[in-house]
């Protein structure tokens, strides 16, 4: 990730959010950024088809000081963060894909599931990568020897997943995991050391502009791939995985980010493509 860049994160006071945002506070940190911290909240012609007469103007005041608290709360952790905290109309999908135009990185929580959760929203949006937090503790930031994971196919060696993966193992002080999965052959031997030489050739423009990051590849079997990389991430202080483009994310995309114990970011391809040589 880039520095001095823009972290958005959505927050709606629930438990999840709030490990969104402590994370995404702390990608922010690490590489001197601003957080952008979000509430989306629904039109006063919405919430008057929702509640009861009279509550529609609590409800904005309440917006805020939600918004408020939390800002306060990061600056006891992070006093030298700039925070730039916004209450939005809108449904929270819509409203952070809007906020993170020009953003480096969007967080969000895995609220919902399925594909009209709004991780699903935004990572179909958003044109920034979208990291998802599972669960309502907040992941811890820094490896603890833990490795980020890349799932890797024959796609990615140019996909801005990689560059992506690499400044995050960086930042955190750890080791890059790469894991290729095919599906199983007749000859599982030959076509293992065949696939991962390929990875490794594929990877070697960014191992050399990346001398700093412990590199290892992995060439997992398995007629699921999204099933192999939900392995890999049970020991993963972060996966990355590479978006299709516009539109919604790929099967793989979607169920790693709504099952993985770890933070998941989606990277998706913008226009062009990315070499290092």
């Amino acid at each position: 990730m880039a520095a001095r860049g823009r972290v958005v994160v959505g927050y709606d006071g629930s438990a999840g959010s709030a490990a969104a945002v402590r994370l995404a506070a702390a990608e922010a940190a690490a590489s001197g950024g601003l957080l952008h911290l979000v509430h989306a909240q629904l039109t006063r012609s919405a919430y008057a088809l929702l509640l009861p007469p009279g509550a529609v103007g609590a409800a904005a005041v309440e917006a805020e000081r939600l918004v408020a608290a939390a800002r306060a709360r990061l600056h006891q952790d992070y006093p030298d963060l700039p925070v730039r905290p916004a209450v939005v109309l809108g449904g929270p999908g819509a409203a952070l894909v809007r906020a993170a135009r020009g953003a480096t990185l969007l967080v969000v929580g895995r609220t919902g599931s399925g594909p009209d959760g709004v991780a699903a929203h935004v990572m179909a949006g958003a044109a920034c990568p979208v990291t998802v937090v599972g669960g309502d503790a907040a992941p811890p930031w820094h490896s603890g020897g833990r490795p980020v994971v890349l799932g890797f196919d024959a796609a990615a060696a140019l996909s801005p997943a990689v560059p992506f993966a690499f400044g995050a193992a960086r930042l955190r002080g750890a080791g890059l995991r790469v894991c290729h999965v095919r599906c199983p052959g007749d000859d599982p031997w030959a076509r293992d050391a065949d696939a991962r030489r390929e990875v490794s050739e594929a990877l070697a423009g960014w191992r050399a502009a990346h001398p700093d990051v412990p590199v290892a590849v992995d060439v997992l079997t398995g007629v699921d791939p999204a099933a192999r990389l939900l392995d890999a991430a049970a020991d993963a202080v972060l996966v990355v995985l590479g978006g299709r483009g516009a539109g919604r994310p790929g099967r793989i995309a979607d169920v790693v980010t709504r099952n993985a114990a770890c933070p998941v970011t989606v990277v998706r391809a913008a226009g062009r493509l990315v070499a290092v040589s």
